[in-house]
């Protein structure tokens, strides 16, 4: 995502000339390009989110199973 967005800003920053350049009447590459962020962001945004649900969280479901476990077998361990 960084990479789309700081070349998203680069490109405006550097090449003006090329963003407002029209397609059709009311649509230029900036307005484009930086529709094409947004969209970008939520798609990675569910990627991650599909990513963590099946891989991150059981994960880390494990891993609080087997601390809390081990907090109960301890001697001062609550029960």
């Amino acid at each position: 995502m960084l990479f789309v967005y700081f070349g998203f800003i680069l490109l405006t920053a550097f090449n003006k000339g090329a963003m407002g350049q029209t397609l059709v009447p009311g649509l230029s590459w900036g307005i484009l390009l930086g529709a094409i962020v947004i969209v970008t962001a939520f798609v990675l945004t569910g990627l991650y989110v599909r990513w963590a649900n099946n891989h991150y969280d059981p994960e880390l479901r494990a891993i609080q199973k087997r601390a809390f476990a081990a907090d109960a077998e301890s001697p001062g361990g609550h029960s």
